[in-house]
Order: structure tokens, then C-alpha cells, then sequence
């Protein structure tokens, strides 16, 4: 596909466009350049510098948060302290480590609270409240979020109360009371003003923009993102232009203009790069891949969608080396200060013997040496063995998590069978030679979804359940129109599981399905096949539910006797999801996967019924 004149005009204008460094982030670092002083101010400097570095390079955020606390701990400095913390906490959230981030927080709170420091506690509760946004959990988020306006009101943060006012906005935006949170934007924006803080003005009109492309006036959504995107520019602001832009896209897509969406999410992948900003690049590369595949230019849509991909690995991988060198640096620094605080006590206690002249304090102090030395040799040997210990269990843990990790592999290898996807394109192949391109198309795009589905199953060891549920659909309706229909199947839930919309374990009841299907119901001779999924809870166990998958074909045992070249592939596939599900349950379901075979009245086979305990999420 070519791109339109105004498209190549618009992506070479880019690089005159866009300034490749934050001037924020560069004054400061001229600023700790110039300033050699090891005080106070420089502890606010490096916190603000690790603040502003979070969202664009995690190694040097997690370096400055870590030289914030050591300064201000060296210095005594409290408020200096809880900084540090929050910037750990931001960091943790970043990377998805919730429950380290809370713990932050609570120290950061602590602190806070010693020295009446009311603008650390109203960071932290906003930051918390942005969490619980992350998690769904709204509810809580407005409690965290309510707490931080009424503190930020208290001492007349106006920044603080428009960014407490534009996170409840967003609550309200997401349960689609549109209404509700246009009032909190509103109000955040006067407070803005008042502020003259250009970035949160940026981010408000953005959110402007959404409110009006919701209700579909696109002329006043065009208007406020001009203006986002003018005031970003303006300060240099690329993050926020980046913003700008994805919202640019969102509105093109609505009144279905996807060139010209294509357009703006290229100038946003090509700030992101500029900034260095890889969280932002690998969503970017999704939201292409999600436009090309809506209009079916599928090969686009793959080369994108392998973009993100292999950059959402990069970005976790880059992500852990950053913490584990924070880890590391800290456990190293802990020793360092333990160790002189125990030689600087010997001096002391050395210097005190050397006064004293009386042999009567020498000997006391002779014996109590020895006495020290042997408490030291107790204690070397006790933090030796701790050491192995903990070295033990990490060995332990990674071994899990590399058995686990190939597990999932294993499952996705078995999920994305080589012989279904043979089939589904010479299906393809089969529809067009009989020149039936409306089905072949149809088929294609049901084909792609699911191997997309899959791709992104496989990033995450737990899904919820309405997304295995639409897999599973895609997959059946495939191996229908392949199967000219020979079987139906229905799937239901039990209203309990479908109002908590639990999260189980991904892709593991296709392997099931599929072994029904081919080894059940396409050899059965007599009537129509018939295929039931139905998810219930499990009384005996609140962490656990059951899938029960009953098919009415010639039963395990007949079946064995066809000898169906599946069948290696398959038990395969069933033995590597009953390793997996024992694994990810810690062992406290036994016996993850029960077979029963049915038969009629006449005590004939009439098919098979599987039970799968899930632990969920």
C-alpha cells in the first residue's frame, strides 16, 4: 500500500519537529554538573531527576532514587527519605511489582507523617490511588485519591489537587460516566491555570478531546488536541506531544480515517524514539498492528505486531537487569555500613581501654574482646549459613520459574499445532480455488484473531476468563466451517463466575477441546455431534474453579483402537497442561484433570467427560 503525498510530507516534516532531549531533564543535570555540594538541595535534585526519569530510562531512575536516599539518610534529612521512597514505589509500580510499590508507600508514609511532611502524604496517597486504577479497582482509588485533594487543598497545592482531580475524571471517564468526569476535568483544569503547570493543561485538554470524541463532536476533539499539542511543543514536552498524538490517532480512527490515524501513531513512534521511551514504543507498534489488521492488511499488521512483540520482551528484560542492579547495589551498601558501623564501635571501645590504666578494666576489657571476637565468629558463621540458605531458595525459585516458564511454552507450542494451522490454510487455499474469496476472507480473519490472541495469551501466565472464552469461540467456529458443520457446541458459565469474571490460566483448555473434537465427534457415524464447555464453581475450594468439556463422540476407548495419528501430538499436549496446572497451583490440587468415560443405558460408549481444576488468579 503507498502512502498518501500528504502522509510522506507529514513523516519528513517529523525530524524538524521534535527535540530529542527533555530541557527539564537536561537542566537538571547541568545544575548536579555545576553543584558539587553534597546537601539538601542536591537530594531534592537527584529525587526530582529519578521522578521525571521513570517513564523514560528505569536503569537511571532506579541510580538517582538510590543516590536521593543515600544522601539524605548521610544527612539525616527525613523529608529527603520519603522522597526516595516514593520514587521507588513509582518505579516498582512501573514495572508492575504492585505489592512493592505499596510497601514503599507505607514507608514514605511513615515518614511523612514523623515531620508533618503534607505534600509526601499527598503524593503518596494520589500514587496509591493511581495503582488501584492500574488493578480496576476503582473504588479504592477514589478513597487514596479523595484523601490526597482534601491535603493538597489544605496547603494550597494546586498542582496537586488538578492531578488528584484529573485521576478521578478517569475513573469516571472509564465507567463511562462521561459527565461526571467532564466536572472533575473542569475543575482541574481552573486549578491548572492557577498553576501554570503546562503539562497537566497538556494532559487535560487530551482528556477533553476524549470526552468530545465520545459523544462525537469531532470538531471540538480536533480543537482541544491542537492545543494539547501546541502547549507540549511549546515547552519541549515530547511525552506529552506523544499523547497528544495517540489521541490524534483514536479520533481519525472514529470517523474512520485510518491513514490519517496511521499518520499521527507514526509521529508518536517517532517521539518515543526520540525520547527513548520503549513502554511507550511497544504500545505504539501494537495500536499499528491493531489498525492494519482491522483493515485486513494482515501483513502489516504481523510485521507491527512482531515489532511489539519483540520490544515487550526487550523492555522486561531491560526492566529486571535495572532492579536486580538496584537490589544488589542496596544489599552491597547495607554490608558496607553495617561493617563500619561495627569497626567505628571497636574504636571506640579500643581507645576507652588504652585511657584506662587500671589492670583490673584491662583484663574486663581483655575478656570482653574475646567475648566480642566470639560473638563475631557466631555471627560470621550464622550469616554464612543464612547466605547459603538464601542462595538455596533462589536456585529453588528461578528453577520454578524456569520450569514453569517452560511449560508455557510447551503450551502454546501445543496450542498453536502445526497440523491445526496446515489445515486452516489449505482450507483457505480450498475456498479460494473454488472461488468462495467472501468465506476464504472471512475464514482468514478469524484465523488471524486467533493466532493474535494467542500470541498475547502467551505473555501472561493468567487471563481472565471472558478472554479464554473468546479464543475458544474463534478456535470452534474455525474447526466448524472446516468441518461443514458436523458438530455444534455451546459454552456456559455459572452467573457466580461470570459477575467475578475470574482470572485462570492461560491456554489450557484448547488441547481438551481440540482432543474431543478430532478423536470424539469427527469419528462418530451416528447423529450429530454434540460438544459442552460449562464453567462452575468449586464448593470445597474458594482459589480453585472446574471447566467440565463433554462431547458425545465413540469414546477413549474406540477411539484408541482407530489409532489416530493425533494421538502422540495430543497426550503430549495433555500431559504438558497437568504438569503445568499442578505447578501454578503449588500443589494443592492433586489431581488436576479427572476422565470419565459415559455410556448409554445399553452400557455402550457414548462419549467423554472431562473435569479440569483451575486455580485462579
Amino acid at each position: 500500500m503507498q502512502l498518501k503525498p500528504i502522509l510522506l510530507f507529514y513523516l519528513l516534516l517529523l525530524t524538524t519537529s521534535l527535540h530529542a532531549q527533555n530541557a527539564y531533564v537536561d537542566s537538571l543535570l547541568n545544575w548536579l554538573q555545576k553543584n558539587q555540594q553534597r546537601d539538601t538541595q542536591r537530594v531534592i535534585t537527584t529525587h526530582k531527576l529519578s521522578y521525571r526519569l521513570s517513564e523514560i530510562n528505569a536503569a537511571r531512575s532506579w541510580t538517582y532514587a538510590r543516590e536521593t536516599e543515600l544522601l539524605a539518610n548521610q544527612l539525616g534529612f527525613k523529608k529527603g527519605e520519603c522522597l526516595a521512597n516514593i520514587n521507588y514505589a513509582i518505579l516498582e509500580a512501573v514495572e508492575g511489582n504492585y505489592k512493592n510499590s505499596a510497601d514503599y508507600y507505607l514507608k514514605a508514609i511513615q515518614l511523612a507523617s514523623s515531620i508533618r511532611f503534607t505534600r509526601g502524604l499527598s503524593i503518596s496517597y494520589n500514587n496509591i490511588g493511581e495503582n488501584y486504577i492500574r488493578l480496576k479497582e476503582y473504588d479504592k482509588a477514589l478513597e487514596y485519591l479523595q484523601k490526597a485533594f482534601v491535603l493538597n487543598d489544605s496547603i494550597q497545592e494546586l498542582r496537586g489537587q488538578a492531578i488528584n482531580l484529573e485521576n478521578m475524571g478517569s475513573i469516571q471517564f472509564t465507567r463511562k460516566d462521561y459527565s461526571g468526569a467532564l466536572n472533575y476535568w473542569n475543575k482541574g483544569f481552573d486549578l491548572a491555570k492557577r498553576s501554570k503547570d503546562p503539562n497537566i493543561l497538556s494532559l487535560l485538554h487530551v482528556d477533553f478531546a476524549k470526552y468530545y470524541t465520545e459523544i462525537r463532536n469531532f470538531s471540538k476533539a480536533f480543537a482541544e488536541l491542537h492545543i494539547a499539542d501546541s502547549i507540549a511543543s511549546l515547552h519541549h514536552e515530547v511525552y506529552y506531544q506523544i499523547l497528544s498524538y495517540k489521541a490524534f490517532a483514536n479520533v481519525y480512527e472514529k470517523i474512520d480515517k485510518p491513514d490519517s490515524a496511521i499518520l499521527f501513531l507514526h509521529k508518536a513512534l517517532h517521539a518515543t524514539r526520540s525520547l527513548g521511551n520503549k513502554n511507550e514504543e511497544c504500545d505504539i507498534y501494537n495500536q499499528i498492528a491493531t489498525n492494519f489488521e482491522s483493515r485486513r492488511i494482515y501483513d502489516s499488521g504481523m510485521y507491527y505486531l512482531r515489532k511489539h512483540k519483540e520490544l515487550s520482551d526487550t523492555v522486561l528484560s531491560d526492566k529486571n537487569f535495572a532492579h536486580l542492579a538496584f537490589i544488589q547495589t542496596r544489599y552491597e551498601t547495607q554490608i558496607k555500613d553495617e561493617e563500619n558501623r561495627r569497626l567505628k564501635h571497636l574504636q571506640v571501645s579500643q581507645k576507652k581501654e588504652i585511657k584506662e590504666k587500671n589492670w583490673l578494666l584491662i583484663a574486663s576489657a581483655v575478656a570482653l574482646c574475646l567475648a566480642f571476637l566470639s560473638i563475631f565468629l557466631i555471627y560470621l558463621s550464622y550469616k554464612d549459613k543464612k547466605h547459603n540458605l538464601e542462595l538455596h531458595e533462589q536456585k529453588n525459585a528461578s528453577e520454578y520459574r524456569q520450569q514453569l516458564t517452560e511449560l508455557e511454552v510447551k503450551s502454546l507450542r501445543s496450542q498453536m499445532n502445526p497440523h491445526f494451522i496446515f489445515n486452516s490454510l489449505n482450507s483457505i487455499r480450498n475456498y479460494i480455488i473454488k472461488n468462495e474469496p467472501h468465506i476464504a476472507s472471512n475464514y482468514l480473519a478469524q484465523f488471524a484473531s486467533l493466532m493474535r490472541k494467542i500470541l498475547d495469551a502467551s505473555q501472561q501466565s493468567y487471563i481472565y476468563i471472558d478472554e479464554e472464552m473468546e479464543m475458544l469461540k474463534l478456535y470452534l467456529e474455525l474447526e466448524l466451517m472446516r468441518f461443514s458443520q458436523r458438530f455444534e457446541y455451546s459454552i456456559t458459565l455459572e452467573p457466580e463466575i461470570e459477575q467475578a469474571n475470574y482470572k485462570i490460566p492461560s491456554m489450557v483448555l484448547q488441547p481438551f477441546i481440540e482432543n474431543a473434537i478430532w478423536h470424539g465427534l469427527l469419528n462418530k457415524e451416528n447423529g450429530h455431534g454434540v460438544l459442552s464447555i460449562h464453567f462452575k464453581e468449586f464448593e470445597k475450594d474458594d482459589n480453585r474453579i472446574i471447566c467440565v468439556i463433554t462431547d458425545n463422540g465413540i469414546g477413549r476407548a474406540k477411539s484408541a483402537e482407530l489409532k489416530n495419528s493425533l494421538k502422540q501430538h495430543q497426550s503430549k499436549g495433555l500431559q504438558i497442561t497437568g504438569e503445568r496446572l499442578l505447578r501454578l497451583s503449588h500443589g494443592e490440587i492433586a489431581q488436576p484433570i479427572e476422565f470419565e468415560d459415559l455410556h448409554d443405558e445399553n452400557g455402550e460408549a457414548c462419549g467423554t467427560k472431562v473435569t479440569i481444576h483451575l486455580p485462579i488468579a
